[in-house]
């Protein structure tokens, strides 16, 4: 079983004057980054020289330095069944689109030969998506940033201290003393609640979810969402039960991945930007539509790994699939706008009742799930 959990990105900088000092390199979104480092974070790495687990972007910044583990993560995955298995980490990443949206991913892998021997005592058990992203999730991070800060706090609380590691890897040091990255982070760059995305292979078949939704149920693709239940979370969780084996994800299944992950990630920014906007603290312009067509060019862009052919046909089937779905990016956009632009009474008097933010984050996951069927499904 393969765990991400992505913490989405907004960055509207670019309606600051100067940038507010934003660094031009890495050359985030471009085809080449002309960097091989991003300051706080880690190493760039192009994907197809070193890909594990989820792939998705054909370069990424890795964030060994800016995010630590305290301790091992020890999950209890299988309801009524009191044995722990290890999730150990596999990656952290983090990729920005150069226009106005970036994620920070990390990524978890369930030992194999936990599952292998609880199946050999226990035979067939199922395992629960909600139970696995709840107790990630409840777990600890640590955030090492460049200004000496050590911030230890849970997955589902770690926002401002992974807008902090942004806004201090990509700003000029010398504007760091002009650019307070408190008042510009506050109204400027957003980081948005964690959600998770879950792969479980024929290993690990899923349990029945009390609270979920189906968003696609076809013979080669399943698709739902559920709660993990944490913090008042809503639909935080996306899973695909998979008929295949782990390490075997078909281009559907990793198309399905990486258009709900991004898709609700530009979700999130546009809805930030919306709020940011109406409560007066920006101004400018900012079309959502380059957003979305930059990320429908990133999937049909994605490089296969070196080497591997199996690799190569799948992703060239996901640029099939993408073709064959033929995308009115236009319409696309208009719906996702619809979805997350808050009616007269959200923005009037959602601060004072103390909901806005919950009902962002319905209308940001309802975004998401509504564009992923409709382009997987041919319908909404």
């Amino acid at each position: 079983m393969f765990i991400s959990i992505t913490y989405p990105v907004a960055d509207f900088r670019n309606l600051h004057r100067e940038n507010a000092g934003r660094l031009e390199r890495p050359a985030w979104g471009r085809a080449d980054p002309q960097a091989h480092f991003a300051r706080g974070l880690g190493s760039i790495h192009t994907r197809t020289k070193s890909a594990n687990g989820f792939t998705g972007e054909n370069y990424y910044a890795d964030c060994d330095n800016l995010v630590r583990y305290p301790k091992q993560f020890f999950l209890t995955p299988i309801p009524n069944l009191n044995r722990t298995v290890l999730a150990y980490p596999f990656y952290r990443r983090f990729y920005f689109d150069g226009l106005m949206a970036g994620r920070f991913e990390l990524g978890f892998r369930l030992n194999e030969g936990s599952i292998e021997h609880i199946a050999a005592i226990n035979g067939k058990v199922d395992y629960s998506a909600s139970t696995v992203a709840r107790q990630i999730l409840e777990n600890d991070l640590r955030v090492e940033l460049t200004d000496g800060r050590k911030l230890t706090q849970p997955f589902w609380n770690s926002m401002d201290a992974l807008r902090d590691g942004w806004l201090l890897s990509s700003t000029k040091t010398q504007a760091l003393k002009t650019f307070d990255i408190e008042t510009v982070g506050s109204n400027y760059v957003g980081v948005g609640r964690p959600f998770a995305f879950i792969r479980a292979g024929r290993e690990t078949t899923l349990s029945k979810e009390h609270q979920m939704r189906m968003l696609l149920k076809r013979d080669d693709l399943k698709l739902f969402v559920t709660r993990s239940g944490v913090h008042g979370q809503h639909f935080d969780t996306a899973a695909n039960p998979s008929l295949m084996g782990l390490d075997n994800e078909t281009a559907k299944e990793r198309l399905a991945r990486l258009f709900y992950s991004q898709i609700r990630t530009l979700a999130f920014a546009h809805s930030f930007y919306l709020r940011q906007v109406s409560s007066g603290k920006i101004a400018g312009p900012k079309s959502l539509e380059p957003a979305v067509q930059s990320l429908l060019d990133r999937l049909a862009d994605l490089e296969p790994l070196e080497g591997q052919e199996s690799d190569e046909l799948t992703c060239e089937e996901l640029r099939k699939i993408l073709i064959s779905a033929d995308i009115d990016t236009g319409r696309l956009t208009r719906e996702i706008e619809e979805q997350v632009n808050p009616g007269w009474f959200r923005r009037n008097l959602g601060f004072l009742l103390g909901y806005f933010d919950q009902k962002a984050d319905i209308a940001i996951e309802a975004a998401a799930s509504a564009a992923t069927k409709q382009l997987l499904s041919g319908g909404p």
